[in-house]
């Protein structure tokens, strides 16, 4: 992965993350579809959310990876905002692939001296050709990163990230569609010496729109299980799981 910076008065940290294999428990589903009559189903759903949480398609989890990374490494003032633009780029030549531009601010908060929370926020625009997937789209989202001190054995995220845009499936139907998926993540732990996410929850939502002009939304949870793995289920109970490397 490469990743180049252009910071205006910080230095971020290069994010550092490897690829990723997932799994999910149930297979698209063989249907015959036109451009007057597209449907936009929960496998396609289940393919967004973990494209979007995936590193190896510049997901949620690359971010969490990269806000660790930044506070471990860059100085930080107690109450001074920080600005930032950057690029992540996966490997030449890897596959899945992504590339996306990044504006990000961050600010410590402490009481008295003593760091408390880590607030981060950015917006970014791009695109990644995943296995199953391809999507150009804008994210935005935020971090609130605390467990900052030094006998916490894991740092703790509260999370917002979103991506809208135009996503198409290369597989059976090779849908396009415009989407927009948010993912709400509540105290995700991530351990301090592994930096592997232990656990958490996350709610996720899904609106879709096809090519025909029907609408199909989508809701659910993410369970971060550990061991680089999650659950998801979203409208039908059913449970697919999602792996990364």
């Amino acid at each position: 992965m490469k990743i180049k910076f252009n910071t205006s008065k910080i230095l971020v940290v290069t994010v550092v993350t490897a690829g990723i294999a997932f799994m999910v428990s149930s297979c698209h589903k063989d249907a015959s579809t036109t451009s007057t009559n597209a449907t936009v189903t929960e496998a396609d759903a289940v393919q967004l959310t973990t494209d979007a949480v995936s590193p190896s398609t510049g997901g949620m989890i690359l971010q969490l990876n990269g806000s660790v990374n930044t506070y471990a490494t860059v100085s930080f003032s107690c109450g001074v905002q920080k600005d930032s633009s950057y690029v992540i780029a996966s490997s030449t030549g890897a596959s899945p692939s992504y590339n996306y531009s990044f504006q990000w601010n961050d600010m410590l908060t402490c009481n008295g001296t003593v760091p408390s929370q880590l607030t981060f926020n950015f917006t970014g625009t791009g695109s990644y050709n995943g296995s199953l997937m391809s999507s150009s789209d804008n994210s935005t989202g935020g971090f609130v990163l605390t467990g900052l001190g030094v006998n916490a054995s894991q740092y703790l995220f509260n999370t917002t990230y979103s991506r809208t845009g135009t996503t198409t499936s290369k597989v059976l139907r090779q849908l396009t569609f415009h989407s927009v998926i948010t993912i709400a993540g509540t105290d995700i732990a991530v351990d301090k010496t592994t930096k592997i996410i232990a656990s958490g929850t996350a709610a996720v939502s899904i609106a879709a729109t096809s090519t025909s002009g029907s609408t199909f939304t989508f809701n659910g949870k993410i369970t971060f299980l550990g061991n680089k793995k999650a659950n998801l289920v979203l409208n039908s109970g059913a449970t697919y799981v999602i792996q990364w490397n």
